[in-house]
């Protein structure tokens, strides 16, 4: 196995946005573009989110009413016409901006099938929800994950562990023999590292960051194990 990790490895957690598929510079004007006449209203959301990083809020309804009262009070609107606009119209429009990035990861469902041979546990774990169904218009099917969650649902944001040490729970595997991959290293490495998982980052950036690994390299890492 690659010296990158400590072996016995068990289960892989994948974060979603910039790691399942390669994100790209048109992700957030596109999303501006699908969101008119509100789409300033995307960067409000987007702060308002960030409030309630790595805090819990115990569950999914708490939490986005939270965020909706955020976004409420900086948009002088009201709470519920604020969780209409998250559920309806910006899930809509991030779904709809997922069959762009398509196949933007050569050779990721070879390896999540490889994976799988040798029975370690896969899971896709994004903060934000709608998972399964960005997931099918990305082109991977649900049958390649045995668990699929967000940390929106869970009501905890990340760097907060609970949804990790909870897909560690549902599979009854140590911590230790889990590794997490995701492209933020101050919200999955944060997480992975609180909940006692190990980490890689990956990332697209033609220089790499310290210790961040591009695409083709954490393809060889898992191939390897």
């Amino acid at each position: 196995m690659n010296d990158i990790i400590k072996p016995p490895l068990k289960g892989i957690i994948f974060d979603l946005d910039g790691t399942l598929y390669k994100m790209k510079w048109f992700f957030k004007p596109l999303i501006f573009f699908l969101l008119f006449p509100h789409s300033t209203r995307l960067l409000k959301f987007l702060e308002a989110r960030d409030y309630f990083s790595g805090i819990e809020m115990f569950n999914e309804e708490n939490l986005l009413m939270s965020i909706s009262r955020k976004l409420a009070e900086k948009e002088k609107i009201s709470i519920q016409d604020a969780l209409i606009w998250i559920k309806g119209s910006f899930y809509k429009a991030f779904i709809n901006v997922m069959p762009f990035y398509r196949f933007s990861r050569p050779y990721a469902k070879e390896i999540l099938l490889e994976l799988s041979k040798k029975q370690i546990k896969i899971a896709v774990l994004s903060d934000y929800s709608k998972v399964l169904e960005r997931l099918n218009k990305l082109g991977y099917e649900e049958t390649l994950f045995n668990t699929i969650s967000s940390c929106e649902s869970a009501g905890a944001l990340k760097p907060h562990p609970r949804p990790f040490v909870e897909i560690a729970d549902r599979w009854n595997i140590n911590p230790s023999h889990i590794l997490v991959i995701g492209d933020r290293e101050d919200t999955d490495g944060e997480a992975a590292k609180k909940a006692g998982m190990q980490f890689i980052l990956i990332s697209d950036k033609k220089k790499l960051p310290k210790y961040a690994k591009n695409w083709n390299d954490i393809c060889k890492i898992l191939h390897s194990i």
